[in-house]
């Protein structure tokens, strides 16, 4: 329940984190937006005020002697044609479309903008719009409006540069210079990269912090529950060989049983065997701590990697009294591997007795070794109950049991197949294993050879 809760609170804790450091990404690209603007705004509005102290001119004047002569045009040649409403509509539509190209064509104060933001070091790729909100003629019959709108107020991203208000002898004109940066988004984006850079690299930091602390509380409460399986098992595993040591005593003590020589004989016999059986679980453990010291070597000897596994098979055999049918395949033609003879026997072994002892039917078990490449390529299959594919990542772990259920059907320390392939690992080879559930497991030992001629 505690655990549930750290979580809850940390992962709260962690989408608020995530929340504020989008809420101050977004305030970031605003605060660099704004200051784009403004700076722009700034630049141009100097440069106006540079052009009309320096050259007395607003960029505009060949734009307005071409519309003043346009305007003459329309007020001696059009305007007689104009009988109804809609003719004057369709005139103030011409008129306005084409003092808008004429504007467009001839103004020269883009191309003064541009270079002068471009020698400040700033970005002069922008587009400008004129936005013409009032057109006047001033025919001799009297003024004649073609164009009146209110100004509104320009984009967000758009920089109002100046209006202006024009008087010529055919017309009247009020317009609106602005500059456009609408799709200069990466402007801001690389005003606010560093920003950006350290907020998100904050981000996948704590993410990187929160996942590696919660696998470690994961791992921390598996190896917890492996090491309390642990004890559990070993517990029961001791305390049997134990107790039919403590009873078989009793029943020594008994009058008819010590007159009765052939009980005396069976209760020894059985003293005996569990004797060595709690001698093997105790040196089991040892061994494996044994296992986990670095100064931990192998004494190596050449031998047959064929002769080898034939004698542990039949050791095998003969100590389980032929308790699984067993095929033997070598092709290595008589290659020599340097091995540690009881750590390589005890490691076949292990895989040998769990084919058995995981086994629901007549165990048949296949043992096999190839050449491949500079390796002995080892090879113990069985037709067991096998491995469900999530288990096997865990297998070789230290304490690893496969559930099956809330009972293990067959108990043991869960130390075999970590032995097996520390050996492998100590003798510069490796195992691997596949499996299918109902099917059995196959187990490959890879070791290095070396040929004998």
């Amino acid at each position: 329940m505690k655990r549930q809760l750290l979580f809850a609170f940390s992962l709260t804790a962690l989408l608020l984190f995530v929340a504020v450091q989008i809420f101050m990404i977004r305030n970031t690209w605003k605060q660099k937006e704004e200051n784009i603007l403004m700076r722009y705004k700034s630049l141009s509005r100097e440069g106006l005020a540079l052009l009309l102290a320096k050259k007395k001119s607003n960029g505009f004047e060949k734009a307005m002697d071409i519309t003043d002569k346009f305007a003459d045009y329309l007020i001696s040649e059009e305007l007689c044609k104009l009988y109804t409403s809609y003719d004057s509509a369709s005139l103030g539509k011409l008129a306005l479309k084409e003092t808008f190209k004429i504007m467009e064509e001839n103004e020269q104060l883009t191309s003064f903008f541009k270079s002068y933001i471009g020698n400040a070091h700033y970005d002069n790729d922008f587009e400008t719009i004129i936005a013409i909100s009032k057109l006047v003629l001033l025919a001799p019959s009297g003024k004649m409006v073609l164009a009146d709108t209110t100004y509104s107020k320009p984009g967000r991203k758009m920089v109002l540069v100046n209006t202006f208000r024009e008087e010529h002898n055919n017309f009247v004109i009020e317009f609106h210079y602005l500059i456009d940066l609408t799709h200069k988004n990466e402007m801001v984006f690389r005003e606010a990269l560093l920003s950006f850079i350290l907020i998100i690299g904050s981000i996948l930091i704590v993410f990187l912090v929160f996942g590696l602390t919660w696998r470690n509380l994961l791992e921390e409460r598996r190896l917890s529950e492996l090491k309390s399986d642990f004890i559990n098992n070993m517990t029961h595993e001791l305390k049997t060989p134990l107790s039919t040591i403590t009873v078989a005593g009793r029943t020594l003590e008994k009058e008819q049983v010590i007159t009765d020589r052939e009980k005396v004989l069976e209760t020894a016999r059985l003293i005996g065997k569990q004797s060595i059986h709690l001698n093997q679980l105790i040196n089991t453990i040892l061994e494996v701590s044994f296992l986990e010291r670095q100064e931990f070597e192998l004494d190596r000897h050449r031998v047959a990697i064929d002769e080898l596994l034939h004698q542990v098979v039949s050791s095998f055999l003969t100590s389980c009294d032929g308790c699984a049918a067993v095929e033997e395949d070598y092709k290595t033609d008589g290659l020599e591997a340097s091995v540690d003879i009881v750590y390589f026997t005890t490691m076949i072994s292990n895989l040998l007795s769990n084919a058995v002892r995981y086994c629901d039917r007549e165990p048949l078990i296949r043992v096999s070794a190839i050449v491949s490449g500079c390796d002995a390529e080892i090879t113990v299959a069985d037709n067991g109950v096998g491995i469900p594919s999530e288990h096997l990542g865990h297998i070789f772990e230290k304490f690893y049991r496969v559930p099956q259920g809330n009972i293990h059907k067959t108990k043991g320390l869960g130390l075999g197949l970590y032995y097996v392939r520390r050996i492998a690992t100590a003798h510069g080879g490796d195992v691997s294993v596949t499996s299918k559930p109902g099917r059995g497991t196959t187990f490959k030992i890879r070791i290095p050879i070396q040929n004998t001629i």
